[in-house]
């Protein structure tokens, strides 16, 4: 399956995500004044690059949605589950359809925990227990929830819709959708990324060379 347009928001009615919440607000203050007192660059180490450039996870709903390369993945459904098999990160979802309660606060995943059930012919997936680092556009992990639609508005497109509800980072719940179209001339392909590839390598080597250069045109100015 494919993205075939630009993701929508479709609430509220505006199409604009709503104000964060004051406790948002104080959380991007203290990220963005720890990062300035820290003195670190988007590349001294691998741990100042992101998840997706890491080769572990894009996360979730960023996995369902159009990247760079990659965006192909497979629904597919058997008793009492269904999986989501990605391309981008070679990630699987595994979502019970058993009505089985989510895990223990405790336990939290780069891709949360999904839970689905049919509610007529639109299969709905709630995940809750993200990780920390890889919660949605900044929101507060431990009251992040995400709940799925996915509903067959024709023999080869599927309508999905999610809606993002944390109350401690969003004013209110908002949603948004896109259709996904199937295309079986793009199929799932092998996905060989790993934490230390080269384009992880030739990022930090580029911002080794950056601060050798401008090293020495301190120490270039300081003879003058």
């Amino acid at each position: 399956m494919k993205g075939s347009q630009a993701w929508l928001i479709v609430d509220p009615p505006d199409g604009k995500i709503p104000p964060l919440t004051p406790q948002a607000k104080e959380r991007a203050a203290a990220r963005a004044e720890a990062k300035r007192k820290s003195g670190r660059g988007p590349a001294d180490s691998w741990e100042d690059r992101s998840l997706y450039d890491r080769c572990i996870t894009r996360g979730l709903p960023g996995s369902m949605m159009p990247a760079i390369y990659g965006n192909s993945y497979q629904i597919l459904q058997a008793p009492g589950h269904v999986a989501i098999r990605y391309e981008m990160v070679h990630e699987t979802r595994i979502i019970p359809l058993d009505q089985r309660p989510h895990t223990g606060s405790q336990i939290r995943s780069y891709m949360g925990d999904a839970r689905g059930h049919w509610e007529g012919d639109t299969l709905v997936v709630e995940t809750t227990n993200f990780r920390d680092e890889a919660a949605f556009r900044g929101a507060n992990a431990a009251t992040l929830s995400l709940t799925e639609r996915f509903t067959r508005v024709a023999p080869d497109k599927v309508r999905w819709a999610v809606t993002v509800d944390d109350p401690e980072t969003w004013t209110q719940p908002w949603t948004f959708a896109m259709p996904l179209t199937l295309d079986d001339s793009q199929p799932v392909l092998e996905y060989g990324c790993h934490e230390g590839n080269l384009g992880l390598r030739n990022i930090l080597k580029a911002a080794r060379a950056e601060d050798k250069k401008a090293a020495e045109e301190a120490a270039r100015k300081q003879q003058q």
